[in-house]
């Protein structure tokens, strides 16, 4: 007899970029589900925002980079200074995954801040990932797929899939491109970066036309955008879409929460 499994809850920490904004908080987004708890980046700001929401940083299972921009990594230093702390560190393995860069990322940092953020093997598994072909990882969640993004040479898409066939999709930063479709394919939620209008489209990022294009052609069903620079607070980021994608879009805040 078939199990269904549990449910999967997701908050988005959050929705902003590099450029400090009131409104939204630098990229990060947190994923639970029968009693596992999993971090997609961690910028600054992350672990306040974790706790806002009502979430420990010492439940964390695992912790996974897009990319290793600061705007994405930045409370990596505090998660680790914070998870040695005598009182009130964590006591349950870490793992921290990423593409290939990630081990060299740490021992620099450590080389700046010494011992202060240097945990034992037992409690931190540092796991690299070749963003040349898309990997394939064994959660107790469910599969986690990862694709390279048009951003940075390390830059990774992640895609859950359950056993229920259910489908989350993180794009972290990128432009169009054929493994953005493929990463969202018929996900139920699809977590999309859009940074600028589509007049101040850059590029290594999506604009609304761009991304509502990779959700039409992927077919998902809820399309959110985040990764939003201040620019996209000035206009009607859902209508911008509205000619390429017809299903639902949600324009992400930051402490808001989806279920799947």
């Amino acid at each position: 007899m078939s199990h269904k499994s549990p449910k999967i809850e997701v908050c988005i920490l959050g929705s902003g970029t590099g450029v400090p904004s009131p409104r939204r908080r630098p990229p990060a987004l947190v994923l639970r589900s029968g009693g596992h708890v999993v971090l997609f980046d961690c910028g600054a700001g992350t672990l306040w925002s974790l706790a806002t929401a009502g979430m420990d940083f010492r439940d964390l299972d695992w912790l996974w980079f897009s990319h290793f921009h600061p705007d994405h990594t930045g409370d990596l230093v505090p998660l680790l200074f914070a998870a040695r702390s005598p009182l009130y560190g964590r006591e349950k393995p870490l793992v921290i995954g990423g593409a290939v860069g990630l081990k060299d990322l740490y021992r620099r940092l450590r080389r700046v801040y010494g011992h202060w953020i240097e945990l034992s093997a037992e409690l931190l598994d540092l796991r690299e990932i070749v963003p040349t072909a898309p990997a394939k990882l064994d959660l107790p969640i469910g599969n986690l797929v990862t694709m390279a993004m048009a951003h940075t040479p390390e830059s990774l898409g992640y895609r859950l899939e359950t056993e229920d066939g259910l489908v989350m999709a993180y794009s972290g930063d990128t432009d169009y491109c054929a493994n953005a479709v493929e990463l969202s394919r018929d996900a139920d939620l699809f977590f999309c970066e859009c940074s600028f209008p589509d007049h101040l489209k850059t590029e290594g990022h999506l604009s609304p036309h761009w991304a509502a294009r990779v959700a039409r052609e992927s077919g998902c069903k809820r399309l959110v955008l985040l990764h939003l620079y201040p620019a996209c607070d000035e206009i009607d980021v859902i209508s911008a879409c509205r000619h390429e994608y017809a299903g639902e879009i949600i324009v992400a805040e930051d402490l808001m929460w989806f279920r799947l």
